[in-house]
């Protein structure tokens, strides 16, 4: 999917492109057993590489982070260099349909928030082989917290293309990928608004001054505002969830 340069302006100077916080990093890596010392990582869809950095901080092993706008990976190399990880992590252009990898390489693969553009349960799939037997692989995508959601709110995931599913059923979901579910943790509140939609909210403004007379630039941060209303009032019916699961 082609999207517009417009679409990248919004995100690249936000310190993340999703929803996501460091504590919750921390949490759910603490959920795995023991890595290697030279644990084989690979972050899919790693953005500018805010949770790539903070892997780096809690393991000892290399870090391939993959995304495929190159400016992303530009600010992750810049950023990994000033913190010293350089040497640790390294960036590869790649779309994470088609990731460029031979079977068997990785003791973990982790992705925040971005399997949903090639679909949970497809991406699993793909993304299994990559793993060494044995290993694990972290993802989170959105899914329902409870059952019958507001009418309003369905509409407006159906509008972004994507459809929530509950916990329970995501879970059968990676149950048919042949992966072991080791465990699941939700995303924090603060992870959604605090990190993600206030940085958001006031791009949004700074870009309404200087790009909001087109019509097109108009619509998308229109769409942007609309998402964080949306969590706003509907948060206790959806939102993250991550899967911690092992190729056994």
């Amino acid at each position: 999917m082609q999207l517009p340069p417009f679409f990248y302006q919004v995100f690249e100077s936000l310190p993340r492109q999703g929803p996501g916080c460091a504590g919750a990093t921390k949490k759910v890596f603490s959920l795995l057993p023991p890595l290697p010392d030279d644990a084989k990582i690979l972050d899919v869809g790693c953005g500018s590489g805010t949770q790539t950095r903070d892997l780096a901080t809690l393991t000892t092993g290399t870090i391939t982070a993959v995304d495929n706008h190159q400016p992303f990976l530009d600010m992750l190399n810049a950023r990994a260099g000033k913190a010293g990880l350089q040497g640790r992590i390294r960036t590869v252009n790649a779309s994470m349909d088609a990731l460029p990898f031979e079977p068997g390489q990785f003791d973990l693969i982790w992705s925040e928030g971005a399997i949903f553009i090639v679909g949970f349960e497809a991406g699993l799939r793909a993304w299994k082989p990559l793993l060494k037997q044995g290993g694990y692989m972290v993802v989170s995508d959105a899914d329902w917290f409870e059952p019958n959601p507001p009418a309003e709110l369905v509409k407006w995931w159906e509008s972004e293309g994507y459809l929530p599913v509950s916990e329970e059923e995501m879970k059968e979901r990676v149950k048919r990928t042949g992966l072991r579910l080791v465990a699941t943790y939700r995303l924090p509140d603060a992870g959604w608004w605090d990190n993600y939609h206030v940085p958001m909210l006031a791009r949004i403004a700074e870009l309404r001054k200087t790009h909001g007379s087109d019509p097109g630039n108009a619509a998308l941060l229109d769409a942007f505002e609309h998402e964080a209303e949306m969590f706003r009032k509907y948060k206790r019916y959806y939102g993250y969830t991550f899967f911690v699961m092992q190729k056994v």
